[in-house]
């Protein structure tokens, strides 16, 4: 159940979110790269995919394009048309068959915005997004007019799950993953912790996390805890009900065994972050069954304990519900909380949607 403090705009769940990005009219899809960032009190860069069908097999879910972005000066009330990210456009003209897809960013307190991006591969037969290539760096001093070129981030094959920033350091939950697809399940996919103390010039590995049996885990994201210590969750495909998370005391150099919080309703791609002094996760509602792929949201006192989950939206054709979210820190108002995710509005074509949480006066 939604908060009483929490006020879900547009009102009501479920239903169709606010319309962010309209791939419909050209026959576009937007599944992955949902980065969002704050770069000062009350703006924030809001990125999103912009996708051909051109991959029939796929029906639209493929990473086959660039990403675009649109900015608020405003917490979220008003946007500025779309911007190409120029490195993602750059790659995708080249024609290698190799895209970016930016799936995190976050600004330091330098104001420097960094952007993390998932290299897939688009040649391999029967490909979505796999196999992974090494991720890739960019960053930007001017508010996010002018990039950087994208540089090599890790000298090693895998995907960005999440990116945390606090004191000065950042924290990325990394899978190493290159396998091809059809073979996905044939070994172990180590969750990495990489730590940068130099505003991104550089990453050194810190630890790996200790979950057991990963083969058919993927998805991933990470919060800190009121006490100091560092949580992070995983996906897995054989248990949608339960996400396996670990617990790290001394800032990621060991960590729990790892244990299951449940979920009533499944959840799948989880995004988890507190707000307010609630913990909010929302995802898809697996992959698997008769009540897949619709967007949920659930709320938790300690991030551990979940309620029932609210369906924020209704899957009513394909492969959607993608998400990411980002704090919005309007001046002489209260704090909001964006929601983006993608939805699929034929196939699995998507469009972009948002929700906001406001809290109440």
């Amino acid at each position: 159940m939604i908060p009483s403090r929490f006020h879900v705009i547009p009102d009501g769940l479920p239903n169709d979110g606010i319309l962010f990005a309209n791939h419909e009219p050209n026959h576009r899809s937007g599944h992955m790269g949902h980065a969002l960032v704050e770069y000062a009190p009350g703006k924030v860069l809001a990125f999103y995919p912009n996708c051909s069908d051109e991959d029939k097999r796929m029906k639209g879910h493929s990473g086959f394009g660039w990403m675009e972005y649109k900015r608020s000066e405003d917490g979220g009330d008003t946007w500025s048309e779309a911007v190409i990210e120029p490195n993602s456009k750059a790659l995708f003209d080249q024609h290698i068959g190799r895209t970016m897809m930016i799936e995190k960013a976050v600004c330091t307190d330098t104001g420097r915005i960094l952007l993390f991006y998932l290299t897939c591969d688009m040649v391999t037969d029967g490909h979505i997004w796999e196999p992974y290539f090494e991720p890739r760096i960019a960053y930007s001093d001017d508010e996010g007019r002018t990039w950087s070129k994208d540089e090599l981030l890790v000298h090693e094959a895998g995907r960005v799950y999440d990116v945390l920033y606090k004191d000065g350091t950042i924290y990325l939950l990394f899978l190493a993953n290159a396998e091809l697809p059809g073979i996905a399940h044939l070994q172990e996919h180590p969750y990495k912790l990489f730590v940068s103390h130099n505003g991104g010039a550089s990453f050194e590995e810190r630890s790996i996390l200790n979950f057991q049996s990963t083969i058919y885990c993927y998805y991933g994201t990470m919060a800190f805890r009121e006490d100091g210590s560092l949580i992070a969750y995983v996906y897995d495909e054989r248990d949608e009900f339960n996400l396996k998370y670990v617990v790290s005391y001394d800032d990621g150099f060991t960590w729990t065994d790892n244990r299951r919080c449940f979920f009533a309703k499944k959840i799948r791609n989880p995004q988890i972050k507190q707000f307010d002094g609630t913990w909010i996760c929302h995802g898809r509602t697996g992959c698997f069954g008769r009540d897949s792929s619709h967007f949920v949201i659930y709320f938790s006192e300690d991030g551990m304990n979940w309620d029932e989950g609210t369906i924020m939206r209704y899957a009513t054709q394909g492969a959607g519900a993608y998400s990411n979210n980002v704090t919005i820190h309007r001046p002489g108002k209260p704090e909001r909380f964006m929601i983006q995710t993608s939805h699929a509005y034929w196939e699995n074509r998507t469009n972009t949607i948002m929700w906001l949480i406001d809290l109440e006066k």
